[in-house]
C-alpha cells in the first residue's frame, strides 16, 4: 500500500530524470547551458568562468578519473545489481578496501569561486533531493557526469507504473487510494491495520510500504531506528506554483529545465532560488496552441509554514520571476498556489530538501529502507543524491526484502 494524496497531472522537478541538455542554471551574472557534449559545455564555463579556466578543468580531470573508478567498479564480477548502492556482509565489508577518497565536494570547491561553487551546489541539488555539503566527491563525479547510466528521457513512466501494478497484484497485494491516515497500528493476529481520517474503511496487511517523509512518520519507528532522524531532517519544503503564459514572454535561448538565484548573499528562502519546469513546444496535451505550462518551485522553511502569509512567499517568487521574463505580467493565463496550500500540510507530501547532519556512506544510504517490523519505506528519504534512480533502487531493494520472505 503505498499512500499517494491530492496527485497533481504535473511532475515535480526534483522527481523526473534531468535532461542535462536542456539544464541552464542563472546565476546573478552568468547564464550556463550544461550540455552532456563536453565540448560545448566547456565553451559555457570557459566564457562564464574565465578566471577559472585551468581550476576547473583540472576539477573535471579529477572527477573523469573518478567516475572511471565507479565504472571499472560496476563492471565486476560481484558487482551488486543496484549499483551505485553496495550490498556487502559484514564480513566482506571489514576486510574491503575502498578506493574512493573520502575528501568531501566541498573541500575541492573551497579554492573556487562563490559563482563557481554555487553553479556546482545547485547542480548536485537539482538532481536529488540533498544539500550537497556532505557530498563525497565520489558521489559528486556519478551525480554530475553519470550519462550512461541515466534513464531514458523518453520512457513511458505512466506505461511502467501500470506494468509494476499489474504484478503487484498477480502476487496477492492490493492497491487502495486513501486520503488521509489517522493510525497505524500492529496487532497480533491481523498484522497491520491502517485506519483512516473521516472514514470507517479499516486495511489489514502483513506488509506496509509507506511513500512518505520520514520526518512525518516517526512514531512508526522502532527504537533501533528513531536515531536515523537526527541523521537526516527536512531543510526546506518545495512550494509549488502553477503558470499558463504565452510563448512570446519566454526569453530566447532559455531552456526547458531551469534553476535560477538571484542573490547568493542572501538564504535560499522566499523565492531566491527557483526550479522551473516548462512544458514541450506545441505539446497540447500540456497546454493550449501558443501558451507553455510552467511550473515554478520555490523554498520554505518548514517551519514557517502556517506562521507567515503565503502571499508574502508568493511575492518574492513573482519579483524573480519578472526578473527572468520580462513584461509577465501581461501574459499571464493563470496562477495557481492553492494546490500547495492544500497539499503541503498532508503527511504524504513529499517534496522536501533534506540535509544529512553528519557524514553518510553514499553508497550504503542514508535512512533505513525498514522502518520497523514489516513496515517498509520508498522514496527519497533513503538514496536522495541520486533522485529518481534512487527511488527506483528503494523500491527494488524493498521488493527483494520481501520477496525473501517467501522465497
Amino acid at each position: 500500500m503505498v499512500p499517494q494524496e491530492g496527485d497533481k497531472p504535473t511532475q515535480h522537478i526534483l522527481d523526473r530524470p534531468m535532461q542535462r541538455d536542456t539544464l541552464q542554471v542563472v546565476l546573478p551574472k552568468a547564464r550556463i547551458d550544461i550540455f552532456s557534449q563536453r565540448s560545448l559545455f566547456q565553451k559555457e564555463w570557459r566564457r562564464e568562468f574565465p578566471k577559472e579556466v585551468t581550476q576547473i578543468e583540472g576539477l573535471y580531470i579529477e572527477l573523469d578519473r573518478l567516475q572511471d573508478l565507479l565504472k571499472r567498479a560496476k563492471a565486476k564480477k560481484y558487482a551488486s545489481p543496484f549499483f551505485p548502492i553496495q550490498q556487502q556482509s559484514l564480513i566482506k565489508h571489514f576486510f574491503s578496501f575502498d578506493l574512493f577518497p573520502k575528501e568531501k565536494m566541498s573541500q575541492k570547491l573551497a579554492p573556487f569561486s562563490k559563482e563557481f561553487r554555487e553553479f556546482i551546489r545547485l547542480q548536485l541539488m537539482s538532481w536529488g533531493s540533498l544539500y550537497p555539503e556532505h557530498f563525497a566527491t565520489p558521489l559528486a563525479a556519478h551525480v554530475l557526469f553519470d550519462d550512461e547510466d541515466e534513464l531514458n528521457p523518453n520512457v513511458g513512466l505512466e506505461k511502467l507504473e501500470k506494468e509494476v501494478s499489474n504484478e503487484f497484484l498477480r502476487w496477492g497485494g492490493k492497491i487502495e487510494e486513501i486520503d488521509q491516515v489517522r493510525e497505524i497500528e500492529r496487532k497480533w493476529r491481523e498484522g497491520l491495520t491502517v485506519s483512516l481520517e473521516g472514514d470507517p474503511k479499516v486495511f489489514r496487511s502483513e506488509f506496509l510500504i509507506l511513500n512518505s517523509p520520514l520526518h512525518r512518520i516517526s512514531s512508526l519507528l522502532d527504537k533501533k531506528r528513531k536515531g536515523v532522524l537526527k541523521k537526516i531532517k527536512p531543510r526546506n519544503v518545495m512550494i509549488p506554483l502553477f503558470l499558463g503564459i504565452h510563448e512570446k514572454v519566454i526569453p530566447v535561448g532559455m531552456k526547458d529545465l531551469v534553476i535560477s538565484i538571484l542573490d547568493l548573499e542572501k538564504p535560499y528562502h522566499d523565492g531566491n532560488v527557483l526550479f522551473l519546469s516548462l512544458s514541450p513546444k506545441g505539446d497540447e496535451t500540456k497546454a493550449p496552441e501558443g501558451r507553455r505550462a510552467l511550473t515554478v518551485e520555490s523554498l520554505m522553511d518548514p517551519a514557517k509554514w502556517g506562521q507567515s502569509p503565503l502571499a508574502d512567499h508568493q511575492k518574492g517568487v513573482m519579483d524573480h520571476l519578472h526578473y527572468l521574463f520580462p513584461f509577465l505580467e501581461e501574459h499571464i493565463e493563470l496562477v495557481d498556489f492553492e494546490w500547495a496550500s492544500e497539499q503541503v500540510p498532508k503527511w504524504s507530501y513529499s517534496h522536501f530538501l533534506y540535509e544529512a547532519a553528519s557524514d553518510f556512506d553514499w553508497r550504503k544510504g542514508v535512512a533505513p529502507m525498514r522502518v520497523s517490523k514489516n513496515i517498509y519505506l520508498v522514496g527519497k528519504e533513503n538514496f536522495p543524491y541520486l533522485g529518481l534512480e534512487g527511488e527506483i533502487l528503494s523500491g527494488l531493494m524493498v521488493s527483494q526484502q520481501i520477496l525473501k520472505k517467501y522465497s
